[in-house]
């Protein structure tokens, strides 16, 4: 009689699911999550009722409250295929790619040819770093449909992540082939294409990815960031492509009447809030570090909004500097500019606007009285910007370059910690190696043609000498080795004279590679500036030209800060000027070598305290004027 009694109770929660069911499909979540509930009221741990109420939870925007129940559920009924697989599609949204991983790898356990599971763990895989594994999962899955975008792609992401970028770019067309009008797949393509160096190609790819889904903001982030490569653009040119971006993200209507009840004593302590996705060893991380660490708490209280994907010791550094943390994760523009507000904050940074996470749009909703662009590369296009920070190197009285917001131009404008971990400055390679050995540890992408025919006279200027090119693992692609090989031989520079490495490497490894260069070349028009300050902290000169914008005169204003203005070039002639006269007077190289470490550790350079005092200034010039307005 008991066992009749638990199966008709079984029955009628099954049928009380599937009614719930009917109503999550059609769209009627309170009548289905009442439902849900009435089931687990009789039986708390049913696990499918659990399962369904943390998927409407995951769909209502409940991330933590949907990975709560699913647990709960897979711990309910571990054979619940579903559950594990819900569960795992949670934490990658949760921005948990580790136990994304488990919670897949947990359902392929119980069916190892399910194929959405197969599929998914892909895409955990490469959100965890694990692109081999990554690699081997989508190829599973390819086995079972070989017309599976969604797989290709993941395929795609992950050959690009292991260095195969050929590889990557074939499985990223072949996506596109499956599925034509999908924006998404478009601008993958595009970062392939960007990263191998075929910046033309990508710009068009991005372009197209627009025309399919002119909402496919990650395209419109990256067009932004290619089109700084290009060489020869004008200023009209660069000044358009971002008024075109400034002009679709304008919302002028929310400056009005904002803020009227705000305390508007100009001498009060201030609440600035940093908004970026780079807390963690990254180079807008180690550039803004020094800064935050050196703030006057009697003048500024912190607060960091964080859109992080990835935390580390230097993560952890932010945190304890911070008075405040915030994630963004998860949310719209306007819910991050609404927390913004509601913590009533006087001054606004945007942080590096259009590289990586980063969201400049939040300033289009007008989320604090003063808002300032910072260590972006070119104006941010946006109305609703009121500063952007620079200093008169980058952009000096006469500037053509052009821009929405009000320069701001501080003493110094970049601001490194003082290379005080960084591996022993070597002597100088060429003693060893009988030549001269030139060298560039910049992306590929900034490498243009225009730069490799002046790299080539350079080459053809010292006889003998050598060009040492790495960036991350982009040169264990043995295609692209050729691609570049042939790009120089177009120049008449044979490969023996160009040293191609690719690997990964920790940060002191890829710093002790500066002890095989004898003198680093800067690119243009995008120049470097963390490879700038590396390689001067590690003993190298760098030779760089200067042009008119802020782009281009990066790495000037760096050099000019440690008094190597004579190696700041403005035409072809005078940067292999510079360069011969570095490498035919070796006994000057050799102390340049030893003491360039000094004069950057004593530089304005890596003058935290002032520099945060100079910060604090502007904030305050800028405030004292809203106030006032």
């Amino acid at each position: 009689m008991a066992g009749n009694q638990a199966l008709k109770s079984d029955t009628a929660s099954i049928d009380e699911l599937l009614i719930g069911e009917n109503h999550h499909r059609a769209g009627n979540l309170a009548r289905a999550e009442s439902i849900y509930r009435q089931v687990l009221a009789s039986d708390p741990e049913h696990s499918e009722a659990l399962r369904l109420l943390g998927l409407l939870a995951h769909q209502t925007g409940n991330l933590e409250q949907a990975s709560n129940l699913l647990s709960r559920a897979t711990k309910a009924q571990p054979e619940n295929i579903e559950a594990h697989f819900n569960l795992g599609v949670t934490y990658l949204d949760q921005g948990l790619p580790e136990k994304a991983v488990a919670a897949l790898e947990a359902a392929l356990a119980l069916d190892p040819e399910n194929f959405s599971c197969l599929v998914n763990f892909g895409n955990a895989l490469i959100t965890a770093g694990q692109f081999e594994d990554a690699i081997e999962q989508s190829m599973r899955a390819l086995k079972i449909d070989a017309n599976c975008v969604e797989a290709h792609s993941n395929l795609s992401q992950a050959l690009a992540k292991t260095g195969d970028l050929t590889g990557a770019m074939k499985a990223s067309r072949r996506a596109i082939l499956l599925r034509p009008e999908d924006g998404r797949l478009f601008n993958n393509l595009g970062i392939i294409e960007q990263a191998i160096g075929l910046l033309d190609n990508a710009n068009r790819t991005y372009r197209r990815a627009l025309e399919i889904d002119p909402n496919c903001h990650l395209a419109e982030r990256n067009l932004l960031i290619n089109t700084l490569n290009l060489p020869q653009q004008s200023s009209d040119d660069l000044y358009q492509i971002h008024q075109d971006f400034g002009r679709k993200y304008d919302r002028s209507s929310f400056d009005q009447h904002r803020f009227q009840g705000r305390d508007r004593d100009i001498n009060r302590k201030l609440r600035v809030g940093y908004l970026s996705s780079d807390f963690h060893a990254h180079p807008v991380g180690y550039n803004i570090l020094p800064l935050i660490s050196h703030h006057d708490p009697s003048e500024v209280e912190i607060f960091i909004y964080a859109e992080n994907k990835n935390s580390d010791e230097i993560t952890e550094q932010f945190k304890t500097h911070a008075d405040h943390w915030h994630s963004t994760s998860g949310l719209i523009d306007a819910q991050v500019a609404n927390q913004i507000t509601s913590d009533e904050i006087d001054i606004l940074v945007s942080l590096a606007g259009r590289f990586n996470l980063n969201r400049p749009t939040v300033a289009a909703h007008r989320a604090a009285p003063v808002q300032i662009s910072y260590h972006d590369c070119a104006t941010s296009g946006l109305a609703q910007m009121d500063y952007w920070l620079t200093d008169k190197s980058l952009h000096p009285a006469d500037t053509p370059e052009k821009f929405r917001e009000e320069l701001y131009r501080l003493p110094v404008f970049y601001q490194f910690p003082p290379p005080a971990d960084f591996p022993a400055v070597s002597s100088l390679p060429t003693d060893q190696n009988g030549f001269l050995t030139f060298g560039s540890f910049n992306k590929p992408e900034k490498i243009n043609d225009h730069v490799i025919a002046l790299w080539a006279d350079v080459l053809a200027s010292v006889p003998h000498s050598r060009l040492f090119l790495k960036h991350r693992n982009y040169f264990e692609d043995a295609n692209l080795v050729k691609h570049w090989q042939s790009k120089f031989a177009q120049f008449g520079i044979t490969e023996d004279r160009l040293l191609l490495v690719g690997n990964i490497d920790e940060r002191a490894e890829h710093l002790a590679l500066y002890h095989h260069i004898d003198i680093a070349l800067d690119p243009f028009p995008f120049n470097g500036a963390t490879t700038t300050y590396e390689a001067l902290a590690m003993g190298v000169p760098v030779v760089a030209m200067q042009g008119k914008h802020f782009v281009d005169r990066v790495a000037g204003s760096i050099l000019q800060r440690v008094g190597l203005d004579h190696l700041i070039a403005d035409t072809p002639r005078t940067y292999i000027n510079a360069t011969q006269a570095l490498a035919e007077n070796l006994s000057d190289l050799r102390r340049l070598r030893g003491s360039l470490r000094d004069r950057l550790t004593s530089s304005t350079l890596c003058d935290a305290g002032q520099y945060a005092h100079n910060v604090e200034i502007a904030y305050r010039e800028m405030w004292r004027r809203w106030c006032s307005a």
